[in-house]
Order: structure tokens, then C-alpha cells, then sequence
């Protein structure tokens, strides 16, 4: 990863990279995402029908196997990964989770700007301050063409005008669906990756039949580890065949 990639991100909050994965890298687990999708849905109709739009946790899942669980830490753990990782947060980054995203069941279920930090818990004065020192990282991976993702560049480390903070929040009859002056559109294609900070605002676009397979990271520290389920990083048998400090 070359320094203008890295500056890019810690001026605007995200690096989007074209033909980034090969098919065949894709394909290496695509198998294994689509065998947990489809056992998810099953498992979770009700939810997925009243408005999921994600599921999470795929590496401690009952759905894959004990050895497409270590494809998938393998994948994750991959070199050029790190590389992003470690330019873009070089105190230490490690791995917190992973996501799917799909369309909602109701095509007419609306999107939403908003910021992961908003559903922590902080005060909005605590997120101000938080947003401008921690990191949270979604590498976003899109398994076929997509509208992609809608987000405003430089609010990874700056507090939302009002026009932005009113959609977010719902206030004075605005809504989180509404659109922004700021919003900047990144369509997707398969093989791209899109990183971008968590803290940002930002919202998925629907439709397409969006599939999208994330993967977040979030930085070394004790504040962080408390949010960590442990279940889904890898056992100290597995850490062997991976190679990495990501875990």
C-alpha cells in the first residue's frame, strides 16, 4: 500500500480499490458465505422479513465447518490486508468481527445515515471527542455489482454539520433516509474493496440484490476488547496456520 493511499484515508475516512480481490480469491470463500446465508435465512426468517438487513459472526457460526472456518481467518489474515491495516492504524489494529449485507425483504424498507458510534451508548459530547482518537475499520467486499455505499468524506474525524446531524437523528421532521448535500456515492463492483471508518457518516444503498461480505477491525486497546467476542477469533491450534497479529 503506497503513503497516498494511506493519506487518502486519513483526509477523507476511506479508500475504495478497484479489482483489488481476484475471482479466483473470491471464490476461495464465496462457497462457504453462501452456504452460511442461506442456512441463516432459514434460521432467522422472521427477523429477516421484519427489516435485518445484516447478519454477523459468521466465524463462530454452527453453519461452516471447523476447516471453512480457518479458509475464512485465512482470508482475513491475508498479507495485503495487513498491509492496509498496519499504514492506516500502526499502533496495532485486531480483528473484531464480520458482517454480511443483503437487501431488505420489504423493497420498500428505507436506508439511514448514521454513525456505528451512535449506538454505543456515549453521550453525543463523548462521541465528538471519541470519533477523533478511535478507530473502526470495515473492509467491504463486494460478492457481485452493487449501488454500493453513500458517505461524507472528512466525518471520520469531524462532527456532522446540522443539516447532517437533524437526518440522523430525526430531528425537526427530518429522516435518517433523506438525502445530504455532502453525500459522496461509491457503486461497487465484485473485486473491489471499499475501507472505510465506522465512526464516518455513511448509509448502504439498496437494491441491486446487494451481497456484501465485510470485515471490521477496530484498535488493540483494553476499551475495544470489552465489545470482542472471543468465539468468533481463532483457537492457538488455529493461530498456528495463519501467520498473523491481526487475531
Amino acid at each position: 500500500m503506497d503513503k497516498n493511499t494511506a493519506t487518502h484515508y486519513n483526509d477523507f475516512g476511506y479508500i475504495h480499490s478497484e479489482n483489488f480481490f481476484s475471482d479466483k480469491e473470491l471464490q476461495q470463500i464465496e462457497v462457504i458465505i453462501n452456504k452460511f446465508h442461506e442456512n441463516w435465512l432459514k434460521e432467522n426468517e422472521k427477523d429477516y422479513q421484519s427489516g435485518l438487513i445484516n447478519s454477523h459472526s459468521l466465524t463462530s457460526s454452527k453453519f461452516i465447518s471447523p476447516e471453512e472456518r480457518l479458509e475464512i481467518f485465512k482470508f482475513i489474515a491475508q498479507d495485503k490486508i495487513s498491509k492496509i491495516i498496519q499504514a492506516i492504524i500502526p499502533e496495532k489494529a485486531i480483528f473484531l468481527n464480520t458482517q454480511l449485507f443483503f437487501d431488505p425483504f420489504n423493497k420498500n424498507q428505507t436506508n439511514y445515515w448514521h454513525r456505528d458510534i451512535q449506538y454505543t451508548g456515549m453521550s453525543i459530547d463523548e462521541q465528538k471527542e471519541k470519533i477523533k482518537t478511535q478507530n473502526v475499520l470495515h473492509f467491504r467486499i463486494p460478492l457481485q455489482p452493487e449501488l454500493g455505499i453513500e458517505l461524507i468524506p472528512t466525518t471520520h474525524k469531524t462532527w456532522d454539520v446540522k443539516e447532517e446531524e437533524e437526518t440522523r437523528l430525526s430531528l425537526n421532521g427530518r429522516k435518517p433516509s433523506d438525502s445530504l448535500h455532502r453525500g459522496k456515492t461509491i457503486s461497487l463492483h465484485r473485486g473491489d474493496l471499499l475501507v472505510f471508518s465506522a465512526n464516518m457518516i455513511h448509509r448502504g444503498l439498496y437494491g441491486n440484490d446487494r451481497f456484501t461480505f465485510d470485515i471490521i477491525f477496530c484498535d488493540d486497546t483494553p476499551e475495544f476488547k470489552k465489545f470482542i467476542d472471543f468465539k468468533n477469533h481463532p483457537t492457538q491450534e488455529e493461530l498456528k496456520s495463519l501467520n498473523s497479529e491481526l487475531f
